[in-house]
């Protein structure tokens, strides 16, 4: 595991370093976590380049700026259809489940234009791949999520609508040849990869950062009353208690040297996300959260090909989701000791499993419709 600021950013750049363990003289198929899939649809977070770079780039063109920044509007309007739903049910609620996981869920569903009523059960199975404690759990849910985007993907292909799954799977004019429309196993690959990572890794950011915030009063109190310095506070929340502890693995093709160490061919490699924000030799002060500071570079989203392609939606989700919450519930607060929380298992997602909060019922003015 690479905890080094500057080495960490070598290692996700070198491409010594496969994401494919065949190209490491392994079996293939192996996964994040240590779970096994032999026949394995070609997922991006198991892919090098050519592969790699041609599915990124058909699928980033959802989370280009330009397009992130004309959803704003509808996450604004699902932030606040879930806090009215929140506020009207009592005083006290569980964060994660009433919030932070239904915004990203929302939205990252109705942008790839998966059934409303099919939500709830990406939650289950996002839950249990995420987890690196139970590796027939994880499998299974793998599978099974894979089987049911197969069966969606082709009922796009018939009857496509206006969403982002519906214009992957239909050949476009503009592409070139090394754009070639995505086959349905490469369509089951980037869409499972969107969805985990836009409920998973955005769901535990906004309860980390809800978190940090109720530790932080007199932030809260600030945040509230300069909204437009939210931007510059997530950044920070990510850089401080990002929603990853590590990345998924890394198979060294060839010998090398990582520091000191020596790495032989076949070698896993892990990166700490978490450790390489926290080294002082590149953050002054790491261990503080300190609003303001140069987060530049911070590792939260990962770096190089493999740099989390929802980034800009996630920020965008996370400056949304916490203005809101600060505007529409200012007495918020944990309805449990900080020591009875609960975190999510495993070594990939870093989050709350349960986030209990109090406030005075209906404290929040109803959003304007």
């Amino acid at each position: 595991m690479v905890t080094d600021y500057e080495e960490a950013r070598s290692v996700l750049s070198d491409p010594r370093m496969s994401k494919r363990s065949e190209a490491a003289g392994l079996e293939p198929g192996w996964l994040m976590s240590g779970i096994r899939v032999p026949e394995q649809p070609p997922w991006l977070i198991t892919l090098d380049a050519p592969e790699h770079t041609r599915l990124r780039r058909l699928a980033g063109r959802a989370f280009i700026p330009r397009q992130v920044e004309a959803l704003r509007p509808a996450i604004q309007r699902t932030a606040d259809r879930l806090l009215d739903d929140m506020l009207a049910t009592g005083s006290q609620a569980d964060l994660v489940d009433a919030f932070a996981f239904p915004l990203p869920a929302l939205v990252i569903c109705e942008l790839l234009g998966v059934p409303a009523e099919d939500i709830p059960g990406f939650r289950s199975w996002t839950d249990v791949v995420t987890r690196s404690d139970a590796p027939e759990l994880q499998q299974r849910a793998f599978i099974e999520l894979s089987t049911y985007l197969g069966s969606l993907i082709g009922r796009k292909r018939d009857e496509p609508g206006d969403d982002l799954l519906s214009a992957l799977a239909q050949p476009s004019d503009e592409e070139t040849p090394h754009d070639r429309p995505l086959d349905d196993a490469e369509l089951v690959g980037v869409v499972l990869v969107l969805l985990v990572a836009g409920l998973e890794t955005t769901g535990s950011l906004i309860g980390n950062a809800v978190l940090e915030l109720l530790r932080r009063p007199e932030l809260a109190a600030s945040l509230r009353t300069d909204p437009d310095l939210m931007p510059d506070a997530v950044e920070e929340f990510l850089r401080f208690n990002g929603p990853a502890h590590a990345t998924t693995e890394r198979f060294a093709t060839q010998d090398l040297t990582i520091g000191s160490l020596p790495i032989r061919r076949g070698d896993m490699v892990l990166v700490s996300l978490s450790a390489a924000n926290r080294d002082p030799s590149r953050f002054s002060d790491a261990d503080d959260l300190r609003i303001g500071r140069d987060t530049a570079g911070h590792m939260a989203f990962g770096h190089g090909p493999h740099y989390c392609l929802g980034a800009p939606l996630a920020r965008a989700e996370a400056v949304v989701a916490l203005n809101a919450l600060l505007q529409r519930v200012p007495d918020l607060r944990l309805a449990v000791p900080e020591n009875e929380l609960t975190w999510r298992p495993g070594l990939l997602i870093h989050g709350p499993a349960i986030l209990p909060v109090c406030f005075d019922a209906m404290s929040g003015s109803p959003a304007a419709k």
